[in-house]
């Protein structure tokens, strides 16, 4: 066949197939080609060619990601460069196309839909506020020139993302980010990772073989380039089987049993998994290493901070640090029958060192079970008083008892340094206000599911939904503290702005559970968070609890203590202390499961929907707008006719500039998310101004 001159490959390629359009490329073999014919080969000739033949209505985006940024590397919009290639370098050149913002995998783009695209700002590279989850719903074609599929096909990532694949986790990194004005800040992003210990390979041939069986890969040549199309929206759910019901066996080789991961709860349950075996207390090296992995795994910009020992916060003198090594109870002949090892509630909390043999009937009043649950172990502490101790079911203890004057060996090797820390986390993420909302969870208890690692992995995930929210309203301020006392530690250093800044604030406890929803109300009840929350438990459950302040029993005590006054709920599924298991080796990971833990988080972030979008509103018009002409009413009367538009017209009567939309919702007995959908209805058609 004759040779096609690179100035005219645009017109060979089928670029009807959609209107968005992401062209990835190896430019080199087009180059070398035109050259080896006595062509001047210009990488805008080319770019101007394709844009000739499409029309207003399409988008073009080409990939000009960076990894540099994942190693510490300032991203400067107007200059870092493209790692994938000319064609997207010869791109950010030209003024005809902008660049989007994630400094890790951004695009550059023309056409119809490049200010939508260019105005996203997501921390998360492949979420659903992401270029990739644009091309995936708009049914973009990736035309791929003489490049390899399993080097080029990123959007298997975002499916990855969203499924919550368990060889993969968030990774935030975070580094100077200059912007397209030159402003430069410190920014943190995420991008989705494979855990290197999980043995994961990727292998995306037999993928792409799959694709091409069902039509869904079609292959052009001109001269000697293979032009692929890849119809973007049909691979996603190809993809999807593969993870789900193939081990994703074609799109990574995982050794290990693959879990499903199909919700949010899932996900959370898996990090719960993790940190399940971790000895936490109010100190140690199990607080350490419970927040490292927060920081190294899921949210990299966790400030991991200490206080030092024995020092005086407020009323409270701060215990020494304590770490345990090794704690065991044994017969005389060796055999270990109590293992700290085993389960880590066996020993009592800041247990002193020993190592010493005993008769059982001294052994015994160092010991601590449950005679109205004989088959569990409590969880039991000596924080402030020197002692030493074991805990073990009540059935094992009676069966001890029968031979009180055997011998045993008891052996605690533990330490309490005075000169030791306190450690908590404490995370900032910034809004577009200065008032914020408090999020804290405690980090004291050691292997119990529902109180409190739901609390920590709940909001956890939280912080993703937070860091994901576009135009942030608010700044958050979210807390990883040990109970009680992590909580005056933190309002010693911090009480002063917190008064002057917290909009709304909740400590999240017992939220794995699949009981019902409940929260512990502030002193008076009359905060704007028990507002938020009393309305958003009414939409979330049929069954809500609500316990006076006289039943409380977490950091809400100090938060809303009298010279502190924070306004501040406790929100649980089953409270604290109302459940069997409570406190006990049954508040295990059986006890708990994926639905409560989403349940949860559900509870969590539509507190915080409400809290970003309850703003005050203004109708533009005079009497009722005629929303007819707006779309948004029938056009023909007839009986009947009305009764859905009155849903609308009951909201713009409360319009007035005065009510936010919480207010409203109230007043009309209706879910604040369904006063915030007509709103934006609204705003869409210029029918509202914000106040």
């Amino acid at each position: 066949m004759p040779y096609i001159s690179y100035k005219d490959i645009a017109q060979k390629l089928d670029l009807t197939k959609s209107s968005i359009i992401m062209l990835t490329s190896d430019m080199y073999k087009i180059a070398y080609n035109a050259i080896e014919h006595n062509e001047d080969f210009d990488l805008n000739i080319f770019i101007d060619t394709i844009i000739e033949r499409l029309d207003k209505n399409s988008t073009l985006v080409i990939p000009t990601y960076n990894w540099g940024f994942c190693s510490g590397k300032p991203f400067i919009y107007n200059k870092t460069s493209s790692k994938t290639g000319s064609l997207g370098n010869t791109a950010l050149k030209r003024n005809d196309f902008k660049r989007t913002k994630h400094p890790i995998y951004s695009f550059a783009v023309w056409g119809k839909d490049q200010d939508y695209l260019c105005s996203l700002n997501n921390t998360f590279a492949f979420d659903e506020n992401s270029v990739f989850h644009y091309l995936a719903t708009n049914h973009a074609v990736n035309i791929i020139i003489d490049t390899h599929f399993n080097d080029h096909y990123t959007i298997c990532h975002y499916v990855e993302q969203i499924l919550g694949v368990p060889y993969r986790y968030s990774k935030f990194f975070r580094a100077d980010y200059t912007d397209e004005f030159g402003k430069t800040s410190k920014k943190t992003y995420q991008m989705s990772v494979k855990y290197i210990e999980k043995d994961v390979q990727g292998d995306a041939q037999i993928l792409y073989e799959e694709l091409k069986k069902q039509g869904i890969v079609e292959i052009q040549h001109i001269n000697d380039s293979v032009i692929e199309y890849i119809d973007i929206y049909k691979s996603i759910d190809v993809i999807k089987k593969d993870i789900l019901e193939n081990n994703a066996y074609a799109q990574v080789q995982y050794k290990g049993q693959f879990d499903k991961i199909k919700d949010k709860g899932s996900k959370i349950y898996n990090i719960m998994q993790d940190l399940f075996p971790i000895t936490r207390s109010l100190s140690g090296e199990g607080n350490r290493q419970t927040l490292n992995y927060l920081k190294d795994n899921h949210i990299g910009e966790l400030n991991i901070k200490e206080y030092s020992s024995n020092q005086t916060t407020f009323d409270w003198n701060t215990p020494p640090e304590w770490n345990v090594e090794e704690a065991y109870i044994e017969d005389e002949n060796g055999n270990k029958i109590i293992d700290f090892k085993n389960n880590n509630l066996h020993i009592l909390g800041y247990s002193l060192p020993i190592d010493a043999v005993m008769p059982f009937y001294e052994l015994d009043n160092n010991l601590y079970s449950l005679e109205d649950d004989v088959d569990a172990i409590p969880y039991v502490t000596s924080y402030y008083k020197e002692r030493w101790g074991f805990c073990l079911t009540h059935n094992m203890r009676c069966e001890l008892r029968k031979e009180p004057d055997k011998k045993y060996h008891v052996v605690i090797k533990s330490s309490l340094n005075k000169n030791g820390v306190i450690t908590y986390g404490e995370l900032i993420i910034n809004g577009q206000s200065e008032e914020e909302i408090l999020l804290s969870t405690y980090i004291c208890h050691p292997s119990l599911a529902n109180d409190n690692l739901s609390g920590v992995t709940v909001l956890t995930e939280t912080a993703k939904y937070i860091y994901s929210l576009d135009n942030r309203r608010y700044t958050y301020r979210i807390l990883f503290i040990p109970e009680t006392i992590g909580a005056l530690i933190y309002l010693k250093e911090n009480i002063k702005h917190m008064q002057a800044y917290t909009k709304a604030g909740f400590v999240l406890s017992c939220l794995g559970d699949d009981g019902d929803y409940s929260r512990i109300l502030s002193p008076y009840n009359n905060t704007y968070t028990d507002k938020i929350a009393h309305h958003v438990l009414k939409y979330i459950t049929d069954n809500p609890k609500e316990y006076s302040f006289l039943e409380r029993g977490s950091d809400e005590r100090q938060f809303c203590a009298p010279l502190v006054d924070l306004p501040v709920n406790t929100l649980c599924r089953t409270k604290f202390g109302e459940f069997q298991e409570y406190h006990t080796s049954k508040d295990n990971l059986d006890f708990v499961s994926a639905k409560g833990l989403e349940g949860g988080y559900n509870l969590v972030t539509k507190c915080i929907y409400a809290l970003e979008n309850d703003f005050i509103y203004k109708i533009n018009t005079i009497g009722e707008p005629q929303l007819g002409k707006y779309g948004l009413y029938p056009t023909i009367s007839h009986k009947g006719s009305a009764s859905n538009a009155r849903h609308i017209t009951n909201i713009i009567a409360y319009l007035n500039g005065k009510n936010s939309l919480l207010d409203i919702a109230n007043i009309l007995n209706i879910n604040i998310e369904e006063v915030i959908f007509v709103v934006e209805k609204l705003k869409n058609n210029n029918l509202v101004t914000k106040i």
